[in-house]
């Protein structure tokens, strides 16, 4: 949670939380008595808390259950107001003060509901009845102006560009000849970077196929973008100042400092997550500090804290005081972008000083409860929205909660500062926490600890990145000398979030959806009462001594991740593939990335794996390729490998920067040697003995640049390994090729192939094309990404060997005779041109299959080559296009399935997991397993899981 001191305004500190999707602030306050503390808690004012429930719950059922079931409970709740008319009279001639305060409190609430219902109802029936719904499944030109910026979302389709979600009002759109002027909220899915130059504000025209919307919000459609947005209208004032502010910001933060820092700064001071890089929002999550990343009522408290008492300073009059905080409000809100979540950040900020400045306190929930009405009157929307909620009760939280939980820290010696930042953090975490394992299925065990070390620094850092923001468009010098200052309490908070997060078990998996929440909310409120108890307190701080006396060490320090021995890994990468196999001491040979960098870059972390000799993308799926930044990341690698003919469609730009030398390469490997994570030299003697059997060639050989191979010895042996230089002027390392004779038995010669420095992933740079912790899609990306960290690209093809000290990898395909990619068309039929790899290693046989189908199945039974295996990773995420003579012809022992909860292509196939039954193989699958290793001998075969 975000917390933050300034001065009262007489002797007080303000204090918010917020709540990822959006906002949420409230305040504990400054100091006073335990009798006062008590005093304060029995004249707590909730008159308005059953008003704002009911007008919440209104809106929800007639927006989620439809206008007609709005009107009903209008109706319903009309009646029901009569009957409580009547109590009240009744309480009024009998003077019955109890009842009278009940039926007024009831009565208001009742009546409120009942506008609220019919207000809701009357909305739905707008939307449901819009004119753009009956065209649903056509394709319309249609003009709307977009409200927020567009946000990255992954593609479902493979190899695909990147995809955005852009929210906007709709202006007119054109059926026929005949264009129809109407409003409403509309949501655009759109392909391609031109989207993601869109400004709020800025009407564009786009062709787009109309569907209905997922969620029930007063959304009217859902725009599925054809082609690029033309700009139809000019853009606000108010909106380009914004953009002209945030850019300003966002490159006085790049210029002073470090790439992460720079990113997560405008993000938390204006809202700008453009530049957050994604593992720095992956290390928020799990370390539960998501709220940091995106503007809300706290930035308000905050900012509206330091005008205030400035302005007291200055011995202004309140007038001028309400003016100028009223300025920096509305200045606020324009640079943030004046959206529903901001407006309503702004609104809770603007209470919560409020309620300081006048010093009456238990006016916090009244206001609350004023502003939730309010809001929900405006946008109606907002009730079905999980920020809003976050947001409410995270407020409501710190409203009820925090103070008490204070002074009772106080009360045991406790200073005020950390027993309110300790009682703000813990009390905004567990009235949001079934919010949130609703939402996402997780819980941070971390997440209080987390808010609690950042704390003292959130507020320092808001206030000087706003005043940054504002000297950026006037001064840029003086700008970056005041972001200067930023930099230690920026790292500090990243610092807190990236080793928070990495700490084994600090997000757990628990049950989601509304199930889960509502256990949730049951265990905690059973807990909270259950600890009142000073017996249930000390028996559970017993039990939690002991837990952590025992977990901390196994966990922590000796967390036994991986196993002694491991062989192969299947990392739980999502709907993905993401396999290490094991080569030596934190070595690993890595197939497959997954989709995303975030979770094979902490698979890898995790397996304690900096050097990876060889990388094989086995074919250009955006579920296999996509996170390959993540494994780059602080971490050596030697090559790159695809399939043969798959870089033949690179565009010549890209094939051109191949044909020059990456950055660092040298005639000479023996004094180039790669460069490891840390920045030294690597001399080959300095690898592990295993993979110091990959031998170097000497200089002078040529590679293959094009139809021809210029080696003997390659032609002869049939290998085709690829570079893009034209000559070889460097050493090579030595990988082992060859033809299969009749016999089954192997023919071997050198492969060379060049390494161009072990590299990292590029750094992050807010003015480049290359987001380093942004999924990579497609191979042309590929080629980017590894010519910027120095690893050269190759290809492999059937009857290859590879030797890796005791381990040996054969390259079963693809066929150099076999389907080509087509140039601009290269996801299409992918699947069967997978690179399929066999290892032998000390646990037995493993076939590593991509996501081969029933032709590339039938083709690798039908080549004479032995696919029988001990461990298989089953095709295709356990696809129906795996055949039972497939399975029949592996009859494998162990069967791993890489595949994504509850992912929406059914897999594994149930007929597929029914055949491996009957067959006798034990599977595991990384959606219930999570990370999986596989230990044993070759005798026998043992499995540790992550979960």
């Amino acid at each position: 949670m975000r917390s933050g001191s300034s001065g009262e305004i007489g002797s007080t500190s303000a204090t918010g939380a917020r709540s990822e999707g959006d906002d949420a602030t409230a305040h504990v306050g400054g100091h006073r008595s335990a009798r006062d503390d008590s005093d304060a808690a029995q004249v707590l004012d909730a008159r308005l808390l059953p008003a704002a429930l009911c007008c919440w719950a209104a809106t929800i059922v007639a927006l989620t259950a439809g206008w007609r079931t709005g009107v009903m409970l209008a109706a319903a709740l009309a009646v029901l107001a009569i009957g409580l008319w009547v109590l009240l009279l009744w309480a009024i001639a009998h003077r019955g003060e109890r009842w009278r305060a009940v039926a007024v409190v009831a009565l208001a609430a009742v009546v409120l509901g009942a506008g609220f219902a019919a207000a809701a109802a009357w909305r739905a029936h707008r939307v449901a009845t819009h004119p753009l719904r009956a065209a649903s499944g056509q394709s319309l030109h249609v003009v709307a102006a977009p409200t927020d910026d567009p946000k990255a979302v992954r593609s479902k389709t493979f190899g695909g560009d990147k995809q955005w979600v852009i929210r906007a009002d709709l202006r007119e759109f054109r059926r026929g000849d005949a264009t129809v002027r109407a409003g409403g909220a509309v949501v655009v899915l759109a392909t391609g970077e031109e989207w993601a130059e869109l400004s709020p504000g800025r009407p564009v025209e786009f062709l787009a196929r109309v569907d209905q919307p997922r969620r029930a919000d007063l959304t009217v459609v859902a725009l599925s973008a054809h082609g690029p947005p033309k700009v139809v209208g000019p853009l606000p004032w108010w909106q380009g100042v914004a953009g002209s502010v945030r850019a300003d910001f966002a490159a006085a933060a790049a210029r002073v400092l470090p790439a992460d820092a720079a990113g997560l700064l405008p993000a938390l001071v204006v809202g700008d997550t453009s530049a957050l890089p994604a593992q720095v929002r992956g290390e928020f999550d799990i370390a539960g500090m998501q709220h940091l990343c995106v503007v809300s009522g706290a930035n308000f408290t905050i900012l509206l804290s330091v005008v205030l008492f400035a302005v007291r300073l200055l011995t202004l009059g309140p007038r001028t005081a309400a003016a100028v905080a009223a300025a920096a409000l509305l200045m606020f809100v324009v640079v943030a972008r004046p959206d529903p979540s901001v407006l309503r950040a702004g609104a809770m900020g603007a209470i919560t000083v409020l309620a300081l400045i006048t010093g009456r306190r238990k006016q916090a929930l009244p206001a609350l409860c004023a502003a939730t009405i309010a809001l929900l009157a405006l946008w109606p929307g907002l009730a079905v929205n999980a920020g809003f909620a976050l947001s409410v009760v995270a407020t409501a939280g710190l409203i009820l909660v925090a103070p008490s939980w204070a002074d009772w820290l106080r009360a045991r010696g406790w200073w005020r500062a950390p027993a309110e930042i300790v009682a703000v953090s813990a009390g905004a975490f567990v009235v949001t926490a079934p919010i949130m394992i609703a939402l996402t299925g997780r819980l941070s065990l971390i997440a209080v600890l987390a808010n609690v070390l950042v704390a003292p620094v959130v507020a320092p850092i808001t206030v000087i990145g706003a005043g940054g923001a504002v000297l950026s468009c006037l001064c840029s010098p003086l700008a970056g000398l005041v972001l200067r200052c930023v930099a230690p309490p920026m790292w500090w908070l990243l610092f807190v979030a990236e080793h928070a997060a990495a700490l084994p078990g600090a997000s757990v998996a628990v049950p989601g959806g509304v199930a889960g929440g509502l256990m949730a909310s049951i265990a905690i409120a059973t807990a909270i009462v259950a600890l009142r108890s000073r017996a249930v307190r000390r028996i559970a701080a017993a039990v939690a001594l002991g837990v952590a006396a025992v977990l901390v060490p196994v966990r922590v320090w000796h967390p036994g991740w991986p196993p002694n021995g491991w062989i192969l890994a299947a990392c739980d990468v999502g709907q993905g593939d993401g396999l290490a196999l094991a080569v030596g001491p934190g070595t690993a040979v890595v197939i497959d990335v997954g989709p995303d960098p975030g979770p094979i870059r902490t698979c890898l972390d995790r397996l304690h794996i900096s050097q990876i000799p060889l990388l094989i993308l086995t074919h250009p799926h955006a579920d296999h390729i996509g996170g390959l930044t993540g494994a780059l990341q602080h971490r050596a690698v030697a090559a790159i490998a695809v399939g043969l003919h798959e870089l033949d469609g690179l565009p010549p730009a890209i094939a051109s920067e191949h044909a020059h030398p990456p950055p660092g390469a040298d005639a000479n490997c023996e004094s180039n040697n790669p460069a490891t994570p840390s920045g030294e030299r690597r001399h080959a003697d300095a690898w592990p003995s295993r993979v110091r059997d990959i031998r170097v060639v000497p200089r002078g050989a040529r590679f293959r640049t094009g139809d021809g191979l210029d080696n003997a010895a390659e032609r002869d042996a049939g290998v085709q390994i690829r570079t893009h230089d034209k000559t070889a002027s460097v050493a090579e390392w030595r990988l082992s090729g060859g033809n299969r004779t009749g016999d089954g038995a192997s023919t071997r010669a050198d492969i060379p192939c060049r390494p161009g420095g072990y590299g990292h992933a590029p750094t992050v740079n807010r003015a480049g094309s290359t987001d380093p912790l942004v999924p990579v899609a497609g191979l042309s990306q590929v080629a980017t990404v590894a010519r910027n960290a120095g690893v050269p690209l190759l290809e492999l093809s059937a009857g290859q060997a590879l030797s890796f000290g005791a381990v040996e990898l054969e390259v079963l395909a693809p066929n150099p005779h076999g389907p080509r990619p087509i140039r601009g068309a290269e996801a299409d039929d992918a699947n069967d041109r997978s690179v399929v790899v066999a290892a032998s290693t000390p646990a037995g046989r493993i076939l590593l299959t991509g996501d081969i189908e029933a032709p590339a199945q039938r083709a690798l039974m039908h080549a004479g080559i032995p696919i029988q295996a001990d461990i298989l990773k089953l095709p295709h995420h356990g696809s129906r296009t795996t055949t039972r003579d497939f399975l029949d012809s592996v009859r494998p022992r162990v069967v791993l399935v890489s595949v994504g909860a509850d992912n929406t292509f059914g897999h594994p196939n149930p007929a597929v997991l029914a055949e491996l039954s009957a067959l006798g193989a034990t599977v595991a699958r990384t959606d219930q397993r999570g990370d999986i290793v596989i230990v044993g001998d070759g005798r026998s075969l043992g499995m540790t899981t992550s979960r």
